[in-house]
């Protein structure tokens, strides 16, 4: 049982982390081994470092924290039926750290798993988690992006230096010419 101190202190932290999180996403851990959860929390550590946490925490206190830094009670009184656990990454891509979270569910088959969660302080259910998941990541988006911006500057380069091939063509051409009616007419 938590102390009244131990209960303080993890609400202060709490309070601390939460609104500088970019995703908080709420799982049902019934069921998880211990043996799971420590693979799951190295998996988060190794991908995305201290920025992303795995945590359980009485629901009771994710409540306080929630409601005292600004969350709607209707969007996530949810979340917090059951055993409760609760995933939260404060930078990076929060689709990157949700793509993590859901592989590693659909790995472990565990159904259920997710509860929902917040994206950018914005609400999300269980059902929103797949499509979130399967969408690419910023540095995805990036690179979709570049391609394609270099895509017509890089046909405008072809089309300017296949015309100047083309003219250096036809002035050999016609200095080819000049030379031969030189040559025949001298």
């Amino acid at each position: 049982m938590l102390t009244r101190e131990k209960k303080q202190q993890i609400l202060e932290n709490l309070k601390d982390v939460f609104p500088k999180a970019n995703l908080l996403v709420f799982v049902n851990f019934f069921g998880l081994d211990v043996a799971t959860m420590r693979e799951l929390r190295r998996r988060i550590s190794s991908k995305h470092g201290k920025d992303a946490r795995f945590t359980v925490v009485k629901n009771s206190l994710l409540s306080i924290v929630l409601n005292e830094i600004g969350y709607q009670k209707a969007d996530y009184e949810r979340f917090l039926r059951g055993p409760t656990a609760i995933f939260y990454s404060l930078s990076g891509d929060p689709v990157d750290a949700l793509k993590t979270l859901a592989s590693f569910a659909k790995e472990k088959k565990l159904e259920k798993f997710f509860k929902g969660g917040f994206i950018e302080h914005q609400p999300f259910d269980a059902e929103q988690v797949a499509h979130f998941a399967s969408l690419p990541t910023k540095k995805e988006l990036y690179a979709i992006l570049v391609g394609r911006i270099q895509s017509p500057i890089y046909g405008l380069v072809f089309a300017l230096n296949d015309i100047i091939r083309k003219l250096v063509y036809v002035l050999n051409a016609i200095e080819e010419k000049k030379k031969s009616e030189n040559v025949g007419g001298v």
